[in-house]
C-alpha cells in the first residue's frame, strides 16, 4: 500500500515491524509533495535533505539495536510554520520576521523528534495566525485540495491541506479561535484542541521572539491527522509541562476507555443564536445525531442553562484583543478607539480591547469563569457536546473586508468565522473534530465533540465510537492516487 495513504499509527507499526523503512515512507511523502504541493501550496518550507538524513538514522537504529526511538519512530510529519524548528525560518507569515531563523526547536517539536518523528517541512499560515483563510504575505495562498477556488481554513490551513492531500499523515497545529478545528472541517480530516495548558507553547509565534509573553490565555496546541488514534498518539507525545510555562499543569491523560455507543450520552447543538448554520450543515448534524441514536447512544438537544451566546463571543473576542494589544504603544492602540461605534462586533471588540482597561479585563475573566462553570455543568450529564465547527463548508476565497455569506445571509467576517469555535477556547475545554458528511457541492463538513476540561481520555473514547460509525477519512477526488 502507498505509504502516503496510511495513518501515522499504521506507518509507525509498519516501520516497527520491518514491513516498511522510514526512508521508504519519507521518500514517498517527499515525492508526493514534489508532485502535488505546487498547486495547493500547503508546505512552504521543505527540508528534504534533513528529512532523509533523519529517516536513514532511524533505519540504522532499528537495524543495529532492534529498537525504536519512540511511538513515532521513522514517521514523516509536518509542522505549522509558526513553531520553531531549529535551523529553519519561523516567520508566522509576519514580514518583519522574514529572516528569523530558529535557534532551537519549540518544546513540542523537540518532543516529536524525541518520539522518532521525521520532519518533512513546515506548512503555511496567515499572518500571525490571525485568520481562518491562509493567505500569507510571505508565502502566498494555500488552496483547498477539495476545490482549489476555496480556502483551506486557518490558521493551520497549510497543515490541514497537507494532511488531506496525503502529503503528511500528521501535523502539529495551534488554536486560539478554531485554528486546528476549522481547517480540519474544511479539509475533511480530524483534529484535537486539547484542554487549555494541557500542552505548552514555548517556541510558538505570535509571541514574538525576544518579547514579553502576552498570549497567556485560550491558546492551545494540538494535532491534525486522519484518525482518532493518531490524535491520541500525538497528544501523548506532546502533553505535559516543559518547565517553562507555570500554567501547564501535570495532569495525567489516563487510559482511553473502550466505549460502546450504548454507553454514551450526547448533547447536540444544531445551530446557535449568533449565526444560523447552512442547511447542509444542519443536515449533517441531524444525520450524525441520528447515527449515534440508532447505534444506541442517548442523544438529546441541549445547551448550558441560561447561557448567553452573545456575551460568550464578546468575552472571547475581548480577551483575545487584550492579549494582542497588551504590548502595543498608546499611539497604535488609539487608532482603534473610534471603532467603538462600528456595526461590526469584531471592530467594537477591538476598540474595547485597545483601551487596556484593567477593570474591564478582570470582568471578562470573571465572566469567563462563569461560562466555564456553565459548560462543565452541562457535561456533568453528558459525555460530549456535538455541534458544528463552522456555519458552512469551505467558501470561495474572499477579502476579509467582505461579509461571510451563509445560505444567502451575510454576517460580519470574523464574527461568523468564530461563532462556533470561540466557545471551547473561552472555556478551555478539549474539542475533537471528525469529518461527518458533505455539502451538496461535495465539500466535507466536520463536527466537533467538546468534553470536560482535562477529560481528553473520555472524549477520545467517545470520538472513537463515532469514528467507527462513519465512513473512512475521505480523500479529495482529484488526489485519490
Amino acid at each position: 500500500m502507498n505509504p502516503c495513504f496510511q495513518t501515522a499509527t499504521s506507518l509507525a507499526r509498519a516501520i516497527r515491524n520491518g514491513k516498511l523503512t522510514s526512508r521508504e515512507a519519507t521518500e514517498a511523502h517527499l515525492d508526493r509533495i514534489e508532485r502535488l504541493n505546487g498547486s495547493i501550496n500547503a508546505l512552504v518550507v521543505i527540508d528534504r535533505e534533513s528529512a532523509l538524513k533523519a529517516a536513514r538514522a532511524a533505519d540504522r537504529t532499528t537495524a543495529k539495536r532492534g529498537t525504536t526511538l519512540g511511538p513515532l519512530h521513522g514517521v514523516p510529519i509536518t509542522i505549522k510554520e509558526a513553531f520553531d524548528v531549529a535551523g529553519l525560518r519561523t516567520t508566522s507569515s509576519h514580514p518583519p520576521l522574514k529572516d528569523n531563523i530558529a535557534r532551537a526547536d519549540a518544546s513540542l517539536v523537540a518532543r516529536l523528534r524525541a518520539a522518532g518523528a521525521v520532519i518533512l517541512g513546515k506548512t503555511n499560515v496567515p499572518e500571525l495566525c490571525a485568520d481562518f483563510q491562509t493567505d500569507s504575505p510571505l508565502f502566498g495562498v494555500t488552496k483547498n485540495p477539495w476545490d482549489l477556488a476555496r480556502g483551506a481554513g486557518g490558521s493551520t490551513g497549510g497543515g490541514a491541506a497537507a494532511v488531506a492531500a496525503r502529503l503528511s499523515p500528521l501535523e502539529l497545529g495551534s488554536d486560539i479561535g478554531g485554528s486546528v478545528r476549522n481547517p480540519a472541517h474544511y479539509n475533511g480530516i480530524f483534529s484535537l484542541k486539547p484542554t487549555e495548558w494541557r500542552v505548552p507553547g514555548r517556541g510558538h509565534v505570535p509571541d514574538l521572539p525576544g518579547k514579553t509573553r502576552a498570549v497567556r490565555y485560550m491558546g492551545c496546541f494540538g494535532p491534525l491527522a486522519r484518525s482518532v488514534g493518531d490524535l491520541e498518539l500525538a497528544l501523548r507525545v506532546v502533553a505535559g509541562p516543559d518547565g517553562y510555562e507555570a500554567e501547564a499543569a501535570p495532569v495525567p491523560i489516563g487510559p482511553v476507555p473502550r466505549l460502546e455507543a450504548s454507553d454514551l450520552r450526547i448533547a447536540v447543538l444544531e445551530s446557535n443564536p449568533l449565526v444560523e448554520v447552512s442547511q447542509d450543515t444542519a443536515k449533517v448534524v441531524q444525520a450524525t445525531a441520528k447515527l449515534l441514536s440508532k447505534a444506541g447512544a442517548r442523544v438529546k438537544r441541549a445547551a448550558p442553562e441560561g447561557f448567553d451566546w452573545t456575551q460568550s463571543w464578546e468575552d472571547w473576542c475581548d480577551l483575545f484583543q487584550y492579549l494582542i494589544n497588551a504590548l502595543q504603544p498608546l499611539e497604535v492602540r488609539q487608532r482603534f478607539f473610534p471603532m467603538i461605534a462600528s456595526s461590526d462586533p469584531s471592530a467594537r471588540s477591538a476598540a474595547r480591547g485597545a483601551r487596556l482597561d484593567m477593570a474591564a479585563f478582570f470582568a471578562v475573566l470573571d465572566r469567563r469563569d462563569q461560562a466555564i462553570r456553565q459548560c462543565e455543568r452541562l457535561l456533568d450529564d453528558y459525555d460530549a457536546w456535538l455541534m458544528p465547527v463552522m456555519p458552512g463548508a469551505a467558501f470561495v476565497r474572499q477579502s476579509r473586508k467582505e461579509p461571510l455569506v451563509i445560505d444567502g445571509r451575510p454576517y460580519p467576517y470574523f464574527f461568523a468565522g468564530t461563532s462556533y469555535n470561540h466557545l471551547a477556547n473561552l472555556t478551555g475545554q478539549p474539542s475533537i473534530v471528525l469529518p461527518c458528511g458533505f455539502s451538496k457541492e461535495g465539500l466535507p463538513i466536520g463536527l466537533q465533540l467538546t468534553g470536560k476540561r482535562w477529560g481528553e481520555a473520555r472524549l477520545l473514547g467517545v470520538a472513537k465510537v463515532l469514528e467507527k460509525l462513519l465512513p473512512p477519512c475521505p480523500v479529495p477526488p482529484a488526489l485519490a492516487q
